[in-house]
């Protein structure tokens, strides 16, 4: 006969257990970790990330007791939890997008227009650079001048949602498509609308990313994003008030810097040609040292050889470009090494403030010196190093000689563009006395 008594009894129990095993979940992943890796084969970038949760109550009471504000940003669809991204971040993954050449003949006449309206002392700065090639280095040292308003990826919303959402809505109430066949279309309005300082086509997922705490002066909007949803105003109204002063702040800056590693050079003479003081940094670093931390990131390295080719195809056809712009653009472009930036610091950065106009300080002497000699080594998109000059060469005492020697291979004609040297013999490989670049 059944005993009925013990069968609820048993229920109860495995129950009892499911829902001890959910909460238990929950708690971990709003508490302590988010993690999540992603890894791609194709294309210019390849990273991961690990995200820290936090409820938008605590984020809030959290940014009262600390001197430096917490890096926040709000979740999509308006759950009530924040992405908390503090010094153990690492960055989101970037996948390689393909897409048609931009679209821009039904705005010709508003380009024309613009550039007529451009204040003629604001210079606008595109970085153009690769991951893990030193950019975010790079953008932080850019945006030490006061009169700098600087941004740190912004399409990376677009480019991670383009293939979840059909749409997003813009701060002027407007819906616009973001799907992955018009990516370059919609980087052209994002890009458009920084430089100009008009933030009504921008739309909310951009604004509150993540990413904008890097900047000196969207942290700003992010901390008043925070404070203002934490007194339970709605989002979007949220976004919107706090964009009113980004704007301003924006419109006060005499520098406005992008730094992307999601534009081939390809796409970027639109924007030679719509702002006539732009000034482009392309950023590179040996392949073979990016390989090397995305390894150490992934910790595996059956991506090597396919990832190498990808990144040093994208090398290629971004030489190409350059080229062709430095001679159309003359003064407007200019190659910088991660090598030179890393090796030799205050020179390299003084270098880059002599091409943008940038009023090179002792304040931002002593920055530098500050960034590139501190102990930190897990901060994967950090703009800190310990001993950056050091970290040149660290890829040759970690990878393999027969992974250098693959992507040695893949890369040669690359190698033969940025003046990379092959790396001949096994004990070459350890053997930092042998320079593997060329500098003349």
């Amino acid at each position: 006969m059944i005993d009925i008594s013990m069968i609820k009894k048993r229920w109860k129990r495995v129950v009892l257990t499911l829902g001890l095993i959910i909460a238990t979940a929950h708690l971990y992943l709003t508490l302590f970790a988010v993690q999540e890796r992603s890894y791609v084969r194709e294309g210019r970038r390849l990273d991961s990330y690990v995200i820290q949760g936090t409820t938008a109550g605590q984020t809030f009471n959290l940014l009262k007791v600390t001197t430096k504000v917490t890096r926040v940003v709000a979740m999509d669809n308006d759950k009530n939890i924040f992405y908390k991204l503090n010094q153990k971040q690492l960055t989101t993954r970037n996948p390689n997008l393909t897409s048609p050449a931009i679209d821009v003949s039904s705005n010709k006449s508003k380009i024309q227009h613009t550039t007529q309206t451009t204040s003629s002392n604001v210079t606008q700065i595109l970085i153009i650079a690769y991951i893990r090639s030193g950019s975010s280095m790079t953008g932080d040292i850019l945006q030490q001048d006061p009169d700098s308003f600087y941004v740190y990826e912004p399409l990376h919303f677009t480019e991670k949602m383009g293939k979840k959402l059909q749409s997003v809505q813009l701060l002027n109430g407007k819906f616009v498509t973001i799907e992955r066949k018009l990516f370059f279309n919609r980087a052209f309005t994002i890009f458009n609308s920084y430089f100009d300082c008009d933030f009504s086509k921008l739309d909310f997922g951009t604004l509150v990313h993540g990413f904008q705490t890097f900047g000196n002066k969207t942290n700003k909007f992010i901390k008043c994003y925070v404070r203002k949803v934490g007194q339970s105003i709605n989002k979007k109204l949220a976004t919107q008030l706090c964009a009113v002063e980004l704007e301003k702040m924006c419109q006060n800056s005499k520098y406005r810097t992008i730094k992307t590693i999601r534009l081939p050079m390809q796409y970027v003479e639109i924007y030679l040609k719509r702002y006539p003081r732009l000034k482009v940094i392309h950023l590179v670093r040996d392949p073979r040292a990016q390989v090397n931390s995305i390894v150490s990131l992934s910790n595996t390295t059956r991506y090597n050889v396919g990832f190498a080719k990808q990144k040093c195809r994208a090398m290629e056809g971004d030489h190409y470009f350059s080229e062709v712009y430095r001679t159309r653009y003359p003064g407007r472009i200019k190659r910088l090494y991660y090598e030179d930036l890393a090796s030799s610091p205050i020179k390299t950065s003084k270098s880059l403030y002599d091409f943008t106009g940038m009023n090179f300080t002792s304040a931002v002497r002593n920055y530098i010196t500050g960034i590139t000699s501190m102990g930190l080594h897990s901060c994967a998109i950090c703009s800190k190093r310990a001993n950056s000059s050091e970290h040149v060469e660290k890829w040759r005492l970690k990878l393999t000689f027969s992974d250098v020697h693959l992507i040695d291979k893949e890369c040669k004609s690359v190698y033969e563009h940025y003046r990379f040297l092959p790396v001949q013999k096994e004990k070459d490989l350890s053997d930092l006395s042998i320079p593997l670049r060329r500098t003349n």
